[in-house]
């Protein structure tokens, strides 16, 4: 199966002898970035990957981007990058995402199925629109990028440019969510996510006709067994965006709404749901550590700053 990889200092030997015969045998061809085309030494090529890889620490100029190895059956094939900030020269040359895949490897399907999976990580990340460029005689390029649903715009200069808006088949959800606080505490749900366990507040779907303060008060009741009253909401939050796919390859966003509930005393928990595996009141500094979710900290952090106990 298909997949992509951030490069990591254990890949060292693998992408070294990868790198190595790319370059033999690409001829004339131009260098992807992400294969190390400044023949820097691994370490230092390594740190400048992890450097691009944020904001802040992205060089002057430069947007910040994701680097990634396409792997096949553990061997690697190609590269791709994801550049995930606009400048001129992304929207007017270079685009948002480069790729490149071995001479020996070529038509096998891993270029249209590498850009398709970049292509998902993009959404997953927030872009909506997503530009790329191919060389006016790039003619395999042109037709992975249509394969993948690019539309064509114009030729500028020497470049082809192609977008693709990455909501397309996105399955939209609503759902509210429940942050219960009682004293230094909170009480959280550990719960099965597609095989995976999260730790993280009840959540679950606002049904027709409700409000998002009804359905989290309910969805509380029916994953923890906590009841909690309409007198005891302190806020409704902004609700934020959150996007993923199914292991089936839907595409899923859904708009949450947090609810800001405050107890004076702790009531026995008794999921009743399958998928909750249990439920704990936790110190928040601990739930703020071990949070699978860094949109779900963010909202606890909003909700400290708003209790009436501050």
């Amino acid at each position: 199966m298909v997949r992509l990889k951030e490069l990591e200092p254990t890949d060292e030997q693998a992408f070294t002898a990868f790198e190595r015969r790319y370059k033999a045998e690409c001829g004339s061809e131009k260098i992807p970035f992400g294969l190390n085309s400044r023949n820097l030494p691994f370490a230092e090529f390594w740190r400048e990957v992890n450097a691009m890889n944020r904001q802040e620490t992205c060089p002057q100029g430069f947007v910040p981007a994701k680097y990634f190895l396409i792997i096949d059956d553990e061997r690697i094939v190609g590269a791709i990058n994801l550049r995930y900030k606009d400048n001129e020269t992304i929207l007017t040359y270079a685009g948002h995402i480069g790729y490149g895949v071995a001479p020996w490897e070529r038509g096998k399907g891993y270029a249209t199925e590498g850009l398709r999976l970049c292509l998902l990580k993009a959404w997953r990340m927030g872009m909506d629109k997503v530009l790329l460029t191919a060389d006016l005689d790039n003619y395999a390029s042109q037709r992975v990028i249509a394969k993948n649903g690019g539309v064509y715009e114009r030729d500028i200069a020497d470049k082809k440019l192609f977008w693709f808006d990455t909501n397309t088949d996105v399955f939209r959800e609503y759902s509210a969510m429940a942050v219960v606080l009682c004293k230094d505490k909170i009480l959280a749900t550990l719960e099965n996510v597609y095989g995976n366990t999260a730790l993280s507040c009840p959540k679950g779907h606002i049904e027709a006709g409700e409000t998002a303060m009804d359905a989290a008060i309910r969805e509380c009741a029916e994953e923890t067994g906590v009841q909690v009253g309409a007198d005891e909401v302190t806020a409704v939050l902004d609700p934020f965006e959150v996007r993923f796919t199914t292991p089936d390859g839907r595409k899923i966003c859904k708009t949450i709404t947090p609810v800001l509930l405050e107890i004076q005393s702790e009531r026995k928990p008794k999921p009743s749901e399958e998928r909750i595996e249990k439920v704990r009141y936790m110190p928040v500094g601990r739930f703020l550590k071990d949070c699978s979710y860094e949109n779900v900290k963010n909202v606890v952090n909003q909700s400290l700053q708003l209790s009436k106990r501050l």
